[in-house]
């Protein structure tokens, strides 16, 4: 049981070749800058994105 930071925090000391996009709760500035900071490619905050947006956004990153 571990929470989204955790989780980068372990990608990063396993150097796991992944790209993450962070989908979550928390909306504090700070959160997102965080994330960001440990390699997150993007931030959703749940109650303020659309899925649509999420598809759209989750769709440009694979074709890149």
């Amino acid at each position: 049981n571990i929470d989204g930071f955790e989780v980068l925090e372990k990608i990063i000391n396993d150097k796991i070749d992944i790209k993450v996009i962070v989908l979550s709760n928390l909306s504090q500035e700070e959160d997102q800058k965080k994330a960001m900071d440990m390699g997150a490619r993007d931030y959703f905050v749940k109650s303020n994105t659309s899925i649509s947006d999420i598809v759209q956004r989750v769709s440009d990153f694979l074709k890149k």
